[in-house]
């Protein structure tokens, strides 16, 4: 009975996967078929079918000697102690077995699947990762990696490619680290030199002069393992196994993350509408400058957002002209192209503001449209929309003084908001965070669903924008409520610092939005602009000292 109830178990948890998933990308703009459904099938556990349309789940029929002999070959491939065992393992993974094959559904529906099996299966691990790791407690990551082990272990006796799933994991550096064979410093330098540079991991892997021969002869092979890969694809049921439980090994193991949104702007091309970003370095008019100021002058009874992006781009604008122009004193000129960006961030929001300092140093014809100065030289005829400098500012002033139905100008005032709101990026200059804009992933989250794991991995920085998040800790075996997260609060900014696991579990207490930055932007961001780590710095050492409070 136990048996056969192991079929009609699984068989209903996965059409319930499915209806879930369905109803949870909705929310995102993912929209499948009306149509998909989840059928019995023969053969490989389970596959999404690009003739019909369908997902196809296949599982042990009991009653019959082949069902049987399908049992014993899943639980001998995947070294499971007994049928229990394997129950529990399937069970585990079966959302992300679902979610797989509802990603091969997406890029087939939208018209963007590849015949690179290798790349699409490797793009379906991502959204499967991205709705079911977070899920998982630690007890069940646990258990998960020690199975999953046990069949790595069994898998690679019988093969000849022990290394098959590190090198062609999509991720060669985050590979390489889940396995231990690179440390989390270098993973974290490498990381950075590849978004300042555009770099290729495996260019910066080879050139290192770090690794072994051995490892890089394998990272000369990796593009022969991925065409092998593709060659053979689900051919050999046995290789397939292979790489597939070493690829969700290693996404279980390692730092990255994955995230809903992020799948569809990436991999479906369903992007939120947002204005473009800013050029930094382009050298503005004395128009386009005082155009800025007198949006900033517009906008302020209107929206306080607006208002401090149109100030912040007037003096942006105004510090690139000094930049260009020889100052009074010649020695400083240098100094002041090298110090601009911290004369960008410099400015908190009130009225004092460091520029007026540089105004007696600046070029006559420039005197006029500092802080202190600009609002009696400016022509009250000039036509703001003619002369504000790009595309992004003029739509933003459209929105806001004049209403203007935008989506894309909507979206991106509305993400300013937020920003503005917190502690963190509020200093930012405006073209900075209109770039941060663009790598926001939104995150939504049903009652008690955890987004947080105390003892887990994750370096990635989080907004709450909606909703009510509550904070525990272990505590004498027991979770502890130490704390609620409201929104407009940045939360998860110590484990980007420190790199270690996470000090608490975060969960939602009622239906909850965040916006996450990625860790690995965020690195990029905060090199860039050294602000960002001393904003977070600052409110870390805050909340650290209201918790010292609450002990003593």
């Amino acid at each position: 009975m136990a048996d056969t109830m192991l079929s009609i178990d699984l068989f209903e948890l996965g059409k319930t996967c499915l209806a879930s998933f369905i109803r949870e990308f909705e929310t995102y703009g993912i929209a499948a078929d009306p149509n998909l459904e989840l059928r019995r099938g023969t053969g490989m556990l389970c596959y999404y079918d690009f003739k019909d349309r369908q997902i196809y789940f296949s599982l042990p029929d009991l009653n019959q000697p082949e069902g049987k002999l399908h049992l014993l070959m899943l639980r001998s491939l995947l070294a499971a102690e007994n049928n229990e065992d394997l129950l529990r393992f399937l069970r585990m993974f079966i959302p992300q077995i679902i979610a797989h094959e509802l990603a091969h559904h997406f890029r087939h529906r939208y018209g963007l699947l590849t015949n690179d099996m290798w790349r699409e299966e490797q793009i379906a691990n991502q959204l499967a990762v991205a709705v079911t790791k977070h899920r998982l407690t630690p007890e069940d990551r646990e258990y998960a990696r020690a199975f999953l082990r046990r069949a790595i272990d069994t898998l690679s006796a019988k093969m000849a490619e022990k290394h098959i799933a590190t090198d062609s994991y999509y991720s060669v550096l985050y590979a390489l680290n889940a396995s231990g064979e690179i440390p989390d410093d270098e993973v974290n330098q490498i990381e950075l030199i590849q978004r300042l540079f555009s770099l290729d991991p495996e260019q910066i892997l080879k050139g290192s002069g770090q690794l072994s021969d051995e490892l890089i002869q394998r990272l000369e092979q990796r593009d022969d393992i991925i065409n092998s890969i593709n060659e053979k694809y689900a051919s050999d049921y046995m290789q397939y196994m292979a790489y597939h439980v070493q690829w969700l090994y290693l996404a279980l193991t390692s730092r990255e993350s994955h995230y809903v949104e992020e799948f569809a702007r990436i991999h479906l091309n369903r992007r939120v509408e947002l204005l473009p970003p800013l050029d930094p370095n382009t050298v503005s008019s004395d128009e386009a400058i005082q155009a800025c100021y007198l949006a900033y002058q517009h906008t302020l009874p209107l929206s306080e957002t607006g208002a401090r992006y149109f100030y912040k781009r007037y003096r942006s604008l105004l510090l690139t002209r000094l930049q260009a122009a020889e100052l009074r004193i010649p020695s400083q000129t240098e100094s002041l192209r090298k110090e601009a960006r911290l004369l960008l961030e410099s400015w908190s929001g009130d009225d004092a503001d460091a520029l007026i300092y540089l105004a007696d140093l600046a070029p006559p014809e420039l005197r006029t449209l500092f802080p202190h100065t600009i609002a009696g030289h400016i022509d009250p005829k000039l036509a703001v929309q003619l002369h504000l400098p790009q595309e992004t500012d003029r739509r933003l002033w459209r929105r806001i003084v004049l209403g203007e139905q935008d989506a894309a100008a909507a979206n991106t005032l509305y993400r300013l908001s937020l920003l503005d709101q917190t502690d963190i990026y509020r200093p930012l200059p405006a073209e900075v965070l209109l770039q941060l804009t663009q790598n926001l992933c939104r995150i939504k989250l049903a009652p008690g669903e955890t987004i947080i794991w105390e003892s887990q991995l994750n370096d990635d920085v989080f907004i709450l924008i909606e909703g009510s998040l509550e904070v525990f800790v272990t505590q004498d075996g027991q979770l502890k409520r130490v704390g609620t997260i409201r929104e407009g609060e940045v939360f998860g900014e110590m484990a980007f610092f420190t790199r270690e696991a996470r000090k608490a579990t975060v969960r939602a207490s009622v239906p909850s939005e965040c916006f996450v930055l990625k860790d690995s932007d965020l690195k990029l961001y905060a090199f860039q602009h050294p602000s960002i780590l001393m904003q977070m710095a600052g409110v870390l050492a805050r909340r650290l000292a209201s918790l010292n409070l609450q002990r003593s």
